[in-house]
């Protein structure tokens, strides 16, 4: 039986020609599919060009009997597109939706969108492979956790989650099926090194903290499984010998969540000679840690801080101080690392211009190297989804306009209107980058004539999203 797993297009604006990631969910997925003998491919639509001509002649090539659809909230749609289509190329072709938007909104996804035969919800590996045995059996899906499906026009959930607990089962992501002339360009964000060649990587799953924000745990769970020291280096291990990579991007919420597992993970890693990244938390950190990931080749470490203001850092439930920001921020500049920073605007429904100010203070106090100031995006899932539809905050439920970057929020705050934000973060944005301490920074730095380049197209990339860019 051949399977066909896609990532849909998506709402992209100049950032995503140079910020393209390798669908490593896919290919876990597949890896998991081709331990039981389907045949799979994955079709990346992210970088792969995208028509209804070209979807077909695809089908057509590899006899597909099943596809397998991801997609976030702001992908629904397109997902839904490409599923109908498949549809009316092969009527008795199957499809299968995952992700997070679905694992969020199972009843809703099967009654809004019928040409998704089934949903996945959760964690994708298990429920997807029992459920391509019962289609490729012509059986029921009615004994398996983690599905829904339609019965006689009704829709059936089975949300039990079906989640693996020794993760070291797994088989090394199918990375294999990446199409490697769709991804010569790939690098890890914020770091402009020569001839990097970056891959993604999940060393652990599940995430504990209760963030109101974060939908991680809609689809991997609220309990951290991880792998052990000796699995990851392994594929580290595979990564550079049979697929030569030289920089891994750890993917994983808090890759410092278990010290001693991680300090296994950084020896193999210096003994391997890899570059990398990771984020983490500010209370997950201190400075003999940050020596050791220094010593073992890490070149960015990224923070989620989300605001300045302890009130609103309290109302998202975060559990950090802004002493514990400041040291983390001081320790990674101290040890040469990059220090990136993740900020939100919009964070709660009782954020204020003075909470704003405040992480405009801390921002310019922290002086990140490599900063992302997003309007806050309350994904389905979340606990702010919830918060801000019970305070009718979110009038209307249009998925495309769930996307951080590039459409115009049709939300804000009690006290801040949707276009207020964007012109708060307009401005930010443009009192950091051209302060004179930012422009010292960057010009005293000594550059490689393609680092050089690198940078200035970031520079005109980020002049033009701010000032040019129509938000959709």
């Amino acid at each position: 039986m051949n399977i066909a797993l896609i990532r849909p297009p998506k709402i992209s604006g100049a950032f995503e020609k140079i910020l393209i990631q390798e669908p490593i969910n896919l290919a876990y997925i597949a890896a998991y599919l081709k331990n039981k003998d389907f045949k799979v491919t994955i079709w990346d639509f992210e970088v792969e060009p995208y028509s209804k001509k070209i979807l077909s002649e695809k089908v057509k090539n590899s006899a597909i009997n099943i596809a397998g659809i991801t997609a976030m909230t702001p992908t629904i749609a397109n997902a839904h597109l490409i599923a109908q289509t498949l549809k009316n190329i092969d009527p008795s072709l199957k499809t299968i939706a995952g992700g997070p938007h679905v694992s969020a909104l199972p009843e809703e996804s099967l009654s809004e969108f019928p040409a998704f035969d089934y949903i996945v919800i959760g964690e994708g590996e298990k429920p997807m492979r029992a459920l391509c045995e019962k289609i490729k059996e012509h059986g029921a899906p009615d004994t398996l956790n983690a599905v829904g499906w339609r019965e006689n026009g009704t829709v059936k959930i089975h949300a039990v989650p079906d989640f693996i607990e020794n993760l070291d089962t797994l088989d090394f992501p199918a990375r294999e099926l990446f199409e490697p002339k769709y991804y010569r360009n790939i690098y890890a964000a914020g770091i402009d090194r020569p001839k990097t060649k970056s891959t993604a990587m999940f060393t652990s799953r599940g995430c504990p903290h209760q963030c109101t924000f974060c939908a991680v745990k809609t689809t991997l769970g609220d309990k951290v499984r991880s792998r052990s020291a000796r699995n990851v280096t392994k594929e580290l291990f595979l990564c550079k010998t049979r697929f030569g990579y030289n920089h891994i991007t750890f993917e994983d919420t808090n890759i410092t969540f278990d010290r001693q597992r991680f300090l296994e993970i950084c020896s193999g890693l210096k003994d391997l000679k890899l570059s990398w990244d990771c984020q983490t938390r500010v209370d997950l950190v201190d400075e003999p840690l940050i020596k050791i990931m220094r010593d073992a080749g890490c070149l960015k470490i990224a923070y989620g801080i989300e605001s300045g203001s302890p009130r609103i850092l309290k109302l998202m439930r975060k559990n950090i101080d802004l002493d514990q920001i400041r040291q983390a921020f001081r320790w990674t500049k101290q040890n040469g690392i990059i220090a990136c920073a993740f900020f939100i605007l919009g964070a709660h429904p009782q954020e204020t211009k003075e909470d704003i100010e405040m992480t405009r203070s801390l921002l310019f106090e922290t002086a990140p190297d490599v900063f992302q100031l997003s309007i806050i995006c309350p994904y389905p899932g979340t606990q702010i989804h919830e918060l801000m539809r019970k305070e009718n905050l979110l009038i209307r439920t249009d998925w495309s306009k769930f996307n951080f970057m590039h459409t115009a929020p049709i939300w804000g705050t009690k006290f801040i209107a949707a276009s207020e934000l964007i012109k708060i973060q307009k401005k930010i944005y443009f009192q950091y980058l051209f302060s004179p301490k930012f422009l010292y920074k960057v010009a005293n730095r000594k550059y490689r004539l393609r680092q050089l380049l690198h940078l200035l197209k970031i520079g005109l990339l980020l002049v033009y999203y701010l000032i040019f860019e129509k938000r959709r």
